[in-house]
């Protein structure tokens, strides 16, 4: 025999998608129930990324038998131990992050937890001691009004949210915008941006950045570089998508 409970919130939740009917997020179709979040058509078009890709910076490779280093990670080295994105940079995921970050729509929110849940690629991490945002300057932070950074934090790891800390690292400097930059003047741009309030809580620590694109890198690498010299023991990054070419 099915609980009270549970049969009452079934009977609210069927309630509500009659008089509520649940809609696609991107282009307002409905979508079959409530907790599909995305209709058919639109889920269809997001590119997972999945394997072959860089086993160190997640860099997506067109074929190949196993992931193993890029030619820039075998080159160069970066500040954090591994970085992963969950899609790639389409039409469709940089809707819905266009959508949160400039037009406030956190409604969506639940659309990011659900897709991160479609995605294997959170297995790839060991359990971080702190889940870091990826910070905006107090006064970018005043004007959007809040960081998507962590509002996705918090969306896509609802059971870890003691884990979540927006009081370790912060921005220090107000830099303008990377729209539009090379990657050398992001890099440029970014330099010595970020500091670490607390490094006697970092030290020792396994740290996790999340943040919403990944395009050069610059932004998690000067992250990276202020926790690693702040005594973190190891730094991973996780960003909803990756907006590079596939490599061959």
């Amino acid at each position: 025999m099915i609980p009270l409970k549970e049969k009452l919130v079934e009977v609210v939740t069927a309630s509500l998608d009659i008089l509520f009917p649940p809609a696609c997020p991107f282009c307002k179709k409905m979508t079959e129930t409530a907790d599909r979040f995305l209709c058919e058509e639109c889920f269809s078009q997001l590119k997972f990324i999945t394997t072959p890709y860089c086993s160190c910076c997640g860099r997506i490779f067109a074929a190949s038998e196993e992931n193993h280093l890029c030619g820039n990670c075998l080159k160069s080295s970066w500040a954090f131990d591994k970085a992963r994105s969950l899609f790639s940079y389409e039409k469709i995921i940089a809707g819905l992050i266009h959508k949160l970050k400039y037009s406030g729509k956190t409604t969506g929110l639940e659309t990011f937890r659900w897709l991160s849940e479609q995605s294997n690629l959170l297995q790839d991490f060991d359990a971080p001691d702190f889940i870091l945002p990826v910070p905006l300057h107090r006064k970018r932070l005043r004007h959007r009004g809040f960081n998507q950074a962590l509002v996705l934090a918090k969306s896509i790891f609802p059971g870890d949210r003691k884990k979540i800390r927006h009081d370790l690292l912060t921005r220090q400097a107000n830099t303008p915008t990377q729209t539009g930059l090379s990657g050398i003047e992001r890099r440029k741009n970014l330099k010595h941006a970020f500091v670490v309030e607390k490094p006697t809580e970092v030290k020792g620590r396994k740290i996790l950045i999340l943040d919403d694109v990944f395009t050069t890198g610059a932004t998690v690498q000067e992250c990276a570089k202020a926790l690693k010299f702040a005594g973190a023991n190891r730094v991973d990054v996780l960003t909803i998508c990756r907006a590079d070419k596939i490599f061959s």
